[in-house]
């Protein structure tokens, strides 16, 4: 069965379609993807009829309905029972009460039913061997790429295990790296980080990076394809500019809800170029990235945080228009975006989720 999870590694993937396999040799892989997946939809069905949520292993006599059913072996049962007990625990943690339908057809296979080695012969890199055990027997040659080579540079250790699977017509195969995650910082400082489609990523110790995209989301057309996957690129490559080396705590805003209660509020236009600012993807690299450098990532309430002022410590709504930041108070002036990234930074020093909490710590309170 599936390995027994190693604490403390730190996981990544690397895809690889499978452009130059035979049509033989695909149509055999697309058949056991197919399979899998009606299997797996079985065991899904039966678990939520039966209000099993715990994700642990299906029974013996549960795995061998599925294998009398649908013509399996023990062991391929037993390994897609125990992803089809994962998916349904996910979904019941989320309070979601639609049984879930499996759309996509992917598979995880275990070291019992796969090899991977370097490929001896010209024109290939690595050699994915399904071996049996549930699985067609069955050589896919496949050429490196630029992610695998970088991740095996770096250090990463290539998994016994693989996520096989079809999008769109294409078949791919997901490499899963693994590597010991370094302890948290104990020395450094911390920033805060703020961020928007118009003006990028803003640090409080001034890196900005990411401002072309902007312009970039300003030019896409109305049907334009594939716009989502070139920002989540660029966000990437603006990512890669940082200097974490003096970062120990990186602070950054809760925008989970941001939207919420803002439903007509700006037009069709602004809300179709909003929405290629991925934020969630942006949270995603920062959360990978700051697990690899040891850094901690604490997330904080949003609230006034681009109408408080970071160098008296007073809020005024009218501190704030467009861009500008000037406070009434003490007249501080500055960027919006380097203001609140200093505001954030306040909250991640002082340990607090918001700016209520920390008035409230000082005894002060907003005019």
């Amino acid at each position: 069965m599936a390995s027994r999870k190693k604490k403390n590694l730190m996981k990544r993937t690397a895809r690889v379609y499978l452009n130059d396999l035979n049509v033989g040799k695909s149509e055999v892989v697309r058949q056991f993807l197919f399979q899998c997946h009606d299997v797996m939809q079985y065991f899904v069905d039966l678990f939520w009829q039966r209000k099993e949520f715990s994700g642990k292993l299906a029974d013996l006599p549960t795995v061998h309905r599925a294998k009398k059913k649908f013509g399996i072996t023990t062991r391929l049962g037993q390994a897609l029972a125990k992803q089809a007990s994962e998916c349904v625990s996910s979904v019941h943690k989320k309070d979601r009460k639609r049984k879930p339908q499996l759309k996509r057809h992917t598979v995880t296979l275990f070291y019992h039913f796969v090899t991977i080695s370097p490929f001896k012969k010209k024109g290939f890199d690595w050699c994915v061997k399904l071996i049996g055990s549930g699985a067609p027997k069955l050589v896919i040659p496949l050429k490196s790429t630029s992610v695998i080579n970088q991740r095996i540079a770096q250090g990463w250790q290539l998994s016994k295990t693989i996520r096989m699977g079809l999008k769109k017509g294409r078949l791919w195969i997901d490499f899963i790296f693994e590597k010991v995650r370094p302890p948290l910082k104990t020395s450094g400082q911390v920033v805060g980080m703020d961020s928007n489609y118009k003006n990028g990523v803003v640090f409080s110790d001034s890196q900005v990076v990411g401002q072309d995209i902007y312009q970039r989301i300003q030019g896409f057309k109305k049907r334009q394809k594939h716009t989502h996957a070139e920002i989540k690129s660029r966000l990437g490559h603006a990512l890669k500019k940082v200097d974490w080396s003096s970062v120990k705590v990186l602070s950054i805003e809760d925008l989970k809800k941001v939207k919420q209660g803002k439903r007509g509020t700006f037009s069709r236009l602004f809300n179709r170029r909003l929405s290629h600012w991925l934020y969630r993807t942006l949270v995603q690299l920062l959360e990978r990235k700051c697990e690899e450098e040891g850094i901690q990532l604490v997330v904080k309430d949003p609230f006034k945080t681009s109408q408080f002022c970071s160098n008296c410590n007073r809020w005024d709504r009218r501190n704030r228009k467009g861009d500008r930041f000037r406070c009434v108070h003490c007249g501080y002036l500055a960027h919006a975006d380097h203001n609140a990234a200093h505001n954030l930074e306040l909250l991640g020093s002082a340990g607090v989720y918001g700016l209520r909490s920390y008035l409230s710590s000082k005894r002060q309170s907003f005019g």
